[in-house]
């Protein structure tokens, strides 16, 4: 039997409205999941952003005071969506009231800040997981099984890219994805490749960066153009505590990208080669040749709908994630990613922004 638990939604901009729709689905996706998420209350930035909150999600509480969201005893996880730089004063007050946490990545921009939030919840036994969402992808969960069976031996080269278009505009806005702490596309999407780097590759032991400003000017508040302070693209090369060397390009100034995303692999066994543009499949190598699976929807936790025979889509990765988050925390396991985890991205989105402005 499934029990209802109350979610105080922290941001309701792209990613929070993502989340929102996750939370509505999962029940309907995930009849089984031990806890049944229902989304108690909702934290926004402005009466315009609570307008469209009650408009979207029906009668509930909207504030724009985080203490006020804590402090409703209906919420009894939090799931963080606010822009980057604010996620390590919201996680501290989270984890100080008490209250599990699943938060948008990366964790923290200082990663002694990620650390610190990491060894908190540990302390204090909750149970706090980080949405890397492609982990879920179900091609890339084969991915992992077939690696850690040794499928491809020892690691020796991989390339990863991901790619967007959206930095391409040059009427798009100035907002916190440009300027300040939190800002630029190597921390946006290059997390998500330093992640998949150490989860599918292994630890990571170093790294060197290079990042570039396409569009240096941008329409601020009043208008005006004012100076984008964050990169519009990064170029990042990786060596693994078990020799293997490689790269992990991002950019969102890639002309006719829609979030793409490609991860070639090379051991001393195997290889593998995934690509979003075909999302159900992963082709894997070895000795005998090489061959093509397809994998639909066959994602872990299995979701009902859509099922194993259909094809995959982002909005079931997001789901998957935050389903396995809550199948995590109703046993009191660690999550994966845990904050520990994601601490450790940090560190190396930290050290590849050092090396970039080191030159």
């Amino acid at each position: 039997m499934s029990r209802e638990i109350g979610v105080g939604l922290v941001g309701y901009g792209g990613i929070g409205r993502v989340h929102a729709l996750c939370y509505r689905m999962l029940p309907l996706c995930y009849p089984d999941l031990p806890l049944r998420p229902r989304i108690a209350a909702v934290l926004v930035a402005s009466p315009q952003g609570a307008e469209r909150a009650r408009r979207e999600l029906g009668d509930l509480h909207v504030t724009t005071n985080l203490e006020e969201l804590l402090a409703d005893t209906a919420v009894e996880l939090v799931d963080c969506c606010a822009p980057t730089g604010e996620h390590a004063a919201i996680l501290a007050a989270a984890l100080d009231a008490g209250r599990p946490v699943f938060c948008e990545k990366p964790l923290a921009v200082d990663p002694a800040e990620g650390a610190l939030l990491a060894s908190v919840a540990a302390a204090r036994g909750l149970v706090c997981g980080v949405n890397y969402h492609f982990r879920c992808i179900p091609a890339l969960q084969e991915a992992q099984r077939w690696i850690e069976g040794g499928g491809m031996g020892d690691i020796v080269s991989f390339q990863m890219r991901y790619y967007r278009a959206s930095n391409l505009k040059r009427d798009r806005p100035l907002n916190w994805r440009f300027q300040g702490a939190g800002s630029g596309v190597l921390v946006d999407l290059g997390a998500h490749l330093v992640d998949l780097v150490a989860h599918l590759l292994g630890p990571i032991s170093s790294v060197a960066a290079r990042t570039r400003t396409l569009v240096e000017q941008r329409p601020g508040p009043n208008g005006q153009l004012a100076a984008v302070e964050s990169d519009d693209a990064a170029w990042m090369s990786l060596e693994l505590q078990g020799g293997g060397v490689g790269t992990a390009h991002v950019s969102k100034v890639t002309p006719g990208a829609a979030d793409d995303l490609r991860i070639e692999a090379y051991g001393t066994r195997g290889a593998l080669v995934f690509d979003t543009a075909d999302p159900n499949g992963l082709v894997l190598a070895d000795s005998q040749g090489q061959r093509r699976l397809t994998t639909f929807s066959r994602a872990t936790p299995a979701p009902l709908y859509p099922s194993g025979e259909l094809a995959t889509a982002p909005l079931l990765w997001h789901m998957t994630s935050i389903g396995a988050y809550l199948e995590a925390l109703n046993g009191g396991s660690a999550s994966t990613p845990s904050f520990a985890d994601a601490a450790r991205v940090d560190a190396v989105l930290a050290a590849a922004l050092r090396s970039a402005g080191a030159g």
